[in-house]
């Protein structure tokens, strides 16, 4: 009798187990990653999970490998940067497998946000206890993002920043000194709620989140649950304000300049009809035409602090 209960224990412990897949970028951020494995298998609470692990190999590999572990595990953690949690994420936008991240990037924009832990060891804990919350994601241009989307003068920044051969905070201060001809900004049109504004802009950001990374908060009230979406507009202004604009981005105080107007909105088009860089999360592309963005309210479940 005593075997057969303690079997049938077994059997329910099993059942009560969640499954959870890792997958680990080797080649993103600043080298985090590379231990990452034994982290996990030391931190990671063995009586709650049953885990697997998997890396990618290429741009775009972690979207396949989402996709097919829908249905099948309960989480799916990334271990990377912005760009490789957007890939992550896209497979499991409305869908009931939840997202998890260990921060891994040089930025981590999306998880500075959460006020995730940024040491792999302090983020597995997060995972261990598995509190789930419901979030916004949006589509900007057909592109999912999670925290920011734009035009301007961070989509340049991030187009040049995935030149560089060594990323972090130097390699962004290296980008910034050599990108003053975007200064100027673009003179572009855009429409919502009614309403059109036209101006020579800095930068156009969508964002669902608060900040590009690395604490710089270019929407500082933005929350990811609250099914709203905030444009923020910086418009030309003089060089010799730029100093004053990076030391207000980077306290939460962008939003208190004269040259920064923020609208709630949950839908936009930006009228285009030239050749443009664009990004989501930080990861540029090239576009032409009109771009439209919108928000889809509480589309992501997500692992985040207890």
């Amino acid at each position: 009798m005593f075997y057969i209960l303690l079997a049938f224990c077994k059997v329910l412990k099993n059942k009560l187990m969640k499954k959870i897949l890792f997958i680990i970028n080797p080649i993103s951020g600043i080298g985090k990653q590379k231990k990452l494995e034994k982290i996990i298998n030391k931190q990671l609470d063995k009586n709650k999970f049953y885990f697997d692990i998997r890396y990618t190999e290429y741009a775009g590999h972690a979207i396949e490998i989402t996709k097919k572990a829908v249905g099948i595990y309960a989480a799916v953690i990334i271990a990377g940067g912005d760009g490789s949690v957007n890939e992550t994420a896209q497979s499991l936008i409305n869908t009931d497998t939840a997202l998890g991240i260990i921060p891994a990037g040089s930025g981590n924009g999306f998880a500075r946000h959460l006020k995730l832990p940024l040491k792999p060891e302090k983020a597995l804990e997060v995972i261990n206890g598995f509190k789930i919350k419901t979030i916004d994601t949006g589509l900007f241009n057909g592109k999912y993002f999670l925290n920011v989307a734009g035009v301007g003068y961070d989509a340049e920044m991030a187009f040049r920043f995935l030149k560089l051969a060594k990323r972090g905070f130097f390699g962004y201060a290296k980008v910034v000194l050599s990108s003053f001809d975007l200064l100027k900004g673009k003179k572009m049109k855009i429409k919502f709620n009614n309403t059109e504004i036209e101006d020579t802009f800095f930068l156009i950001t969508f964002a669902n989140g608060s900040q590009f990374g690395l604490n710089a908060k270019i929407s500082p009230s933005s929350e990811i649950d609250d099914q709203t979406a905030e444009l923020v507009t910086i418009k030309r202004f003089p060089f010799i304000v730029a100093p004053f604009l990076a030391l207000k981005l980077f306290t939460g105080n962008i939003n208190k300049s004269t040259y920064v107007k923020t609208y709630k909105t949950n839908k936009l088009r930006i009228l285009n009809t030239e050749k443009i860089i664009a990004h989501t999360d930080g990861e540029p592309f090239e576009t032409s035409g009109n771009i439209i963005a919108e928000l889809l309210p509480q589309s992501l479940k997500i692992i985040v602090p207890v």
